[in-house]
């Protein structure tokens, strides 16, 4: 008579086998898991390179963000450690784990760059209206043209992805080129001061409106243009 084994026994003698099929199916999510995490790095990193050549553009601003900027180092470093690593199967789930850390901490960079695009706009673009009037109310609409583009591109930085480096750059060079025109403007070191002084703020010291302003302005037909406010 054949002896029958007690199905405890039976499942018993079965878990090894369990376990392996088991461990075998974790294995292969694991490793899907990973291949599909992997093949999201490439796009990731071209980000990442797009982010530090903007943030390079803009270094009087860095430091208001270094820590989002330490903390996505930290991220990239902490997962090419892990893919180098990653020899053994168990080391798969560290992959995994550090590439899903990877998009925040992308995310929260490109948030970071793009308050620093703000605040560079705010500083060296917006300003610039009120000159943008004044040389209107001057017949120079040329220049006033520029402050007008570049009021343009600048409003294109914050859909920018890959290509925000490039456009930063290219709004960089063309604020510079205004300053060049406004300095041909009047060749001259007072008339310069004051109207690049108006560009920055909106507004100048009495001091910066010396004789030679005033008597540019005057050939310029537009000392009835202007008033003369206390400061708040």
């Amino acid at each position: 008579m054949t002896e029958t084994m007690d199905p405890l026994e039976r499942l018993e003698a079965a878990l090894p086998h369990l376990r392996s099929a088991v461990s075998q199916q974790h294995l292969g999510k694991v490793l899907n898991l990973a291949v599909t995490a992997s093949a999201e790095v490439p796009q990731r990193v071209e980000r990442l390179k797009a982010l530090s050549a903007s943030y390079a553009l803009l270094p009087g601003y860095v430091l208001q963000r270094a820590t989002e900027i330490k903390e996505a180092t930290e991220t990239v470093l902490d997962l090419g450690e892990t893919m180098e690593a990653a020899s053994e199967p168990e080391h798969l789930e560290a992959v995994v784990r550090d590439v899903k850390r990877l998009e925040p901490a992308v995310n929260s960079l490109n948030r970071s760059v793009l308050a620093l695009t703000e605040l560079y706009t705010r500083d060296h673009v917006l300003p610039l209206s009120a000159l943008e009037k004044l040389l209107r109310r001057l017949g120079r609409d040329e220049v006033a043209n520029a402050i007008g583009r570049l009021r343009v591109m600048s409003s294109g930085l914050a859909t920018a992805s890959v290509s925000l480096p490039d456009k930063l750059k290219a709004l960089q060079d063309a604020r510079e080129a205004l300053t060049n025109d406004l300095t041909e403007l009047a060749s001259d070191l007072e008339v310069d001061a004051f109207l690049t002084g108006f560009a920055t703020k909106g507004s100048v010291k009495l001091s910066l409106v010396t004789p030679k302003v005033l008597a540019w302005l005057g050939e310029q037909g537009a000392l009835d243009q202007f008033t003369v406010q206390p400061i708040d």
